[in-house]
């Protein structure tokens, strides 16, 4: 083959290596126009970063009571409130009859009151005027005393020779004064005599056997024993005796003769007394009254030397036992008036009332619910990695699907120490508290609570969906005119859809990369990181600063 065509060959072959590279330049660049037009990128920002970890629960009323009355069997007699009324802590809800128990209460009143005022007296010093009272009445005792003494002596002593001849001359003259007087009305004192004679003689046969039936008159052949036929016969005998007495005194009708009969009998009935002496049943009689008299003057001196001495400590501990048990009395009756009304015990707003006016109060049973809307919380389940970075005072973000997602500000109240195992998993409640609740929200409402745990104010933020992890490294891809860098990054804190970027370097060479606010990242189709690292993490910084001065 000549040189010419062999050139030709060369020119001709070249020809088709240029026009081939051109053409896999081409589809090259219309591959990576391509990829750039069909890739998602977002932008770096920067701003307030909040992470948070969150939970869901309902909202409930820590404040929310159902009152009743405290007492039953008796009608209601006022409701005051409404379903939705607002009440103050104090405020009288509802009232029941209290009649009965307020009589009770001025009882319990008036009985401590006298407790109170015989323990007062026990403690005060004895008088000038409770000692003479006290003296007098022992000084009176004694006297009463000494006289039935006295008397009993008398009684117990034989009658004196002088006291005798002087009832015995006492007898004579009456005596000689009725047959004066007798003589001078005409009628025989002899006559008079012999029927007085017989009168008396009856009248003690009737007195014998009278005494001798009452002897067998509890046996059953009483009435016909000759016991009875003789007291029977000394009735008659009497009656008669009597009848001719009567007939022998009925000529007399001058009062002087009657007066020296009475004066007559008289004498004989004090001669007798005398010469007889005390039966027993007046020497019982005296004996019990001197025991008696006795008793009192002990009591009267043991009033005096209590008056002296003031009262004993005993006493003193009985009274202070008096007033105490009235004192839990009236306590009693004041709290049982108490629970006749139902009061409400903290601010809030009636949710319920089920009572009527006129309904019979049963003790216990709920007439009113009460419930304070202006202390609203929410407890919610945390995992034991999210638990550990939750602390009591931690703000919180309460969002409300009920309410379109309005949100709330709140804060932590408490975190329980004890955690609920459930098939492998430990969780633990945290409640939460509304800090300003609104008036739409409502207990039993779900919220979403988010809780702040760490706060940036001036971060660097890159989307979730731009980090991916290799290995315990993260990543993210840089695009920078046109090109995309992956570079290693430095991450601070993490929520549920951004991360803090803290520093970021090179991956294939490790130089230090500034990255700014609206640089342009590549987004991952899924995204491979996790919640687990909400705290600082990544690579550390490099020595240079890629694509601008360090």
């Amino acid at each position: 083959m000549s040189r010419r065509n062999l050139i030709l060959i060369g020119i001709v072959i070249l020809l088709l290596i240029v026009i081939g590279g051109g053409y896999l330049y081409l589809q090259q660049s219309n591959s990576a126009r391509t990829a750039a037009a069909t890739r998602q990128t977002a932008i770096l920002t920067r701003g307030e970063l909040d992470a948070t970890v969150s939970g869901a629960g309902n909202i409930t009323a820590p404040q929310q009571t159902n009152l009743s009355f405290g007492t039953g069997g008796v009608p209601i007699t006022k409701i005051n409130v409404g379903v939705g009324d607002s009440v103050k802590a104090g405020d009288v809800l509802a009232e029941e009859d209290s009649a009965q128990l307020q009589r009770q209460l001025q009882e319990a009143k008036t009985n401590l009151a006298s407790a109170q005022a015989k323990l007062d007296d026990l403690k005060a010093p004895p008088t000038a005027q409770d000692l003479a009272i006290a003296q007098a009445q022992v000084n009176s005792a004694q006297a009463s005393y000494d006289s039935a003494v006295a008397k009993l002596a008398a009684l117990k002593a034989p009658p004196a020779g002088i006291d005798v001849q002087a009832a015995r001359a006492q007898l004579a003259s009456a005596q000689a004064t009725y047959d004066a007087a007798v003589a001078k009305a005409g009628l025989s004192s002899d006559q008079i005599a012999v029927a007085r004679a017989s009168y008396e003689k009856a009248r003690i046969a009737l007195e014998a056997a009278q005494a001798a039936y009452d002897r067998i008159a509890w046996k059953d052949n009483a009435p016909s024993s000759a016991e009875a036929t003789t007291l029977q016969s000394a009735t008659i005998d009497f009656a008669s005796a009597q009848a001719s007495l009567n007939l022998a005194m009925t000529d007399i009708n001058d009062s002087a003769v009657k007066s020296a009969e009475a004066s007559l009998a008289t004498a004989k009935s004090n001669l007798d007394t005398l010469l007889k002496g005390a039966t027993a049943d007046e020497l019982a009689a005296q004996q019990a009254a001197v025991d008696s008299a006795n008793q009192a003057l002990m009591t009267a001196k043991q009033n005096l030397q209590t008056v002296q001495e003031g009262a004993t400590q005993a006493d003193l501990l009985a009274a202070q036992a008096a007033v105490e048990t009235a004192q839990s009395a009236l306590d009693q009756a004041q709290r049982a008036l108490d629970q006749s009304k139902i009061i409400a015990p903290f601010d809030g707003t009636v949710a319920t009332v089920t009572g009527v006016v006129g309904q019979t109060a049963t003790a216990g049973t709920t007439v009113i619910t009460i419930v304070n809307t202006g202390d609203l919380e929410t407890q919610i389940s945390l995992s034991e990695v999210d638990v550990s970075q939750v602390k009591p005072g931690q703000d919180v973000q309460l969002s409300f699907d009920a309410l379109g997602g309005r949100s709330f500000p709140g804060q932590v109240l408490s975190v329980s120490p004890l955690g609920t195992i459930t098939q492998g998993v430990v969780n633990y409640n945290v409640n939460i508290g509304l800090t300003n609740p609104d008036p739409a929200i409502l207990p039993g409402m779900t919220a979403q609570a988010n809780i702040i745990i760490a706060q940036r104010p001036d971060a660097l933020i890159a989307p979730n969906r731009a980090i991916r992890t290799q290995g315990n490294r993260r990543m993210i891809t840089l695009l920078h005119e046109g090109q995309e860098i992956p570079l290693y990054v430095q991450t601070g804190l993490v929520n549920d859809t951004s991360t803090e970027i803290v520093s970021a370097t090179m991956a294939s060479t490790g130089q230090q990369v500034q990255l700014e606010e609206g640089d342009t990242v590549v987004l991952n189709t899924t995204t491979t990181t996790t919640g687990a690292n909400r705290g600082p993490g990544g690579a550390g910084p490099g020595g240079f600063f890629f694509g601008r001065a360090p």
